[in-house]
């Protein structure tokens, strides 16, 4: 019995420990495990004296050693000391290798708990229940052990922004991404100038004329960044974000059609309530709820819609419609929808065409321009103005690198996408977040491989100078009377 729990509980050798496992129960929910230190002589640390035993107290120990589902307790018996020597009477009680004194918890908790946290779809919460503890002991711990640090910029390196609106009047926090290992570089409190500044100001000059691509969206300040901070390196607005901005405009111009349908029918439902003197209830044409539904269809790109010529019933219709259908119809509503969609088109075509040859590309995308200047719709000529101002950081994204992986892939934000996917994520679980370093804590620790943890964790009152911020927004303060050192504090 005594072997198998020793693999249970995963500690010390029980011999070379001195422990003696007493008794084991179980029921259906729980294991729990009987252990008591044997008597042996005891000198006080103090003086040197013998000490005497004073009686024997209970304590229990949550061990996170789950073992064919169950809730394993560590039921420990401790024996008190007190020197016999009357000048000193020191009191010590026995010391178990696999807990500290005071805790509730075995010391692989903590590890546990930590490596937990590399999961960011797991809340504070959860992870607190999943290993019996209070979310707020999760948080402490986490803080304790991990400390992550900026990583070393690379060749190419990924900036946006995300939207966290932490309580410290910044809404959008920087996240910089590695395009070459699509891990984490660090995560910046806002992207405003004054912290961001300071910030890459920071990092060695050397070290910063290493980055040659800086692949950003349009936002202003991030095609600064190569003049100010990198002056080696060279704007790279990414594809996606061409294209995003193509289809915006058509959207608006979308938008405005299905908005003159909609009077259109609000003004023919009024005049009929007028005839029949009545209030009748508002049902829109057939036109207005096909562009209504099917738009999207306009906004997708050719190659990326599945197109099925065997029609299906549409019961809102009240007729068979295949994909052509629908375009038909559409076009139909509005010729100058095909026309928008076929100048879209040229620019979606000569993206795809041109991908892995900037040469090529610089060639053909003064055609695309002239073709849009050309146009007769407002909406392409400031498009053409937009491809004109960016025109050498759009030819650059036609560039491909070789990621770490060994796959030559395009330069462009798809990955820093996936990870600003993340951070959301967290947000959304964790119910909202009003500590920052907690949040980038979490959010690099979450996306990089193999993520490193203090071998010497920190004392619970240098985790934070003065606030500690739950995920629940509880704020904690330290205070060196309270039991455990920290205590909750209550605003008006």
């Amino acid at each position: 019995m005594n072997n198998d729990s020793t693999d249970i509980l995963n500690i010390l050798d029980i011999k070379d420990s001195g422990i003696s496992i007493l008794a084991v129960r179980e029921n259906s929910q729980t294991k729990t495990i009987t252990l008591e230190k044997k008597v042996t002589t005891h000198y006080c640390s103090h003086c040197g004296c013998r000490m005497y035993s004073k009686g024997k107290s209970t304590r229990h120990v949550n061990h996170p050693v789950m073992h064919g589902g169950l809730h394993l307790i560590l039921e420990i018996i401790q024996r008190r000391w007190q020197c016999t020597n009357p000048a000193c009477k020191k009191i010590e009680t026995d010391e178990f290798s696999f807990v500290e004194k005071r805790r509730r918890n075995t010391n692989v908790s903590d590890l546990l708990i930590v490596n937990a946290f590399r999961n960011p779809e797991a809340s504070a919460m959860q992870i607190a229940r999943d290993y019996n503890v209070s979310d707020s002991h999760a948080i402490r711990t986490f803080a304790r052990y991990v400390d992550m640090r900026r990583r070393q910029l690379p060749e190419a390196i990924c900036v946006d922004e995300v939207y966290l609106n932490i309580h410290n009047g910044y809404k959008y926090a920087l996240v910089i991404q590695d395009f070459i290992t699509g891990e984490s570089i660090d995560l910046v409190e806002t992207r405003r100038k004054l912290k961001t500044e300071p910030y890459f100001m920071a990092i060695p000059r050397k070290e910063r004329e290493r980055v040659k691509y800086v692949i950003s969206d349009m936002y202003k300040p991030y095609l600064d960044y190569t003049r100010l901070y990198f002056p080696n390196a060279v704007n790279i607005i990414d594809a996606f974000h061409v294209i995003q901005v193509i289809n915006f405009e058509f959207l608006k111009y979308i938008r405005k059609v299905i908005r003159s349908l909609d009077e259109k029918d609000r003004i023919e439902n009024e005049r009929r309530c007028e005839e029949f003197h009545r209030k009748i209830e508002l049902k829109h044409s057939k036109d207005y709820l096909v562009l209504k539904k099917y738009h999207p269809l306009l906004l997708k790109n050719a190659k990326d819609i599945k197109i099925y010529t065997q029609p299906r019933m549409n019961h809102t219709l009240g007729r068979m419609m295949n994909t052509f259908d629908y375009f038909d119809w559409m076009f139909r509503i509005d010729p100058k929808l095909e026309e928008i969609r076929d100048l879209k088109e040229i620019y979606v075509k000569f993206n795809a065409k041109h991908a892995g040859n900037p040469k090529a590309a610089r060639a053909a995308l003064p055609a695309v321009i002239e073709a849009y200047k050309s146009s007769k719709y407002p909406m392409f000529h400031s498009i053409a103005m937009m491809l004109e101002d960016h025109f050498d950081a759009i030819i650059n994204s036609f560039v491909v690198l070789e990621k770490a992986s060994g796959d030559k892939v395009r330069l462009s934000n798809g990955p820093i996408e996936s990870l600003n996917r993340i951070t959301k994520d967290m947000k959304r679980l964790g119910r909202g977040f009003r500590n920052f370093e907690y949040v980038r804590n979490r959010f690099l620790f979450a996306t990089r491989k193999n993520a490193t943890i203090l071998g010497c964790p920190k004392r619970l009152e240098d985790t934070y100078l003065k606030y500690y911020i739950l995920e629940d927004e509880t704020p904690y303060v330290y205070d060196e009377d309270f039991e455990d050192g920290w205590s909750a504090e209550f605003d008006d």
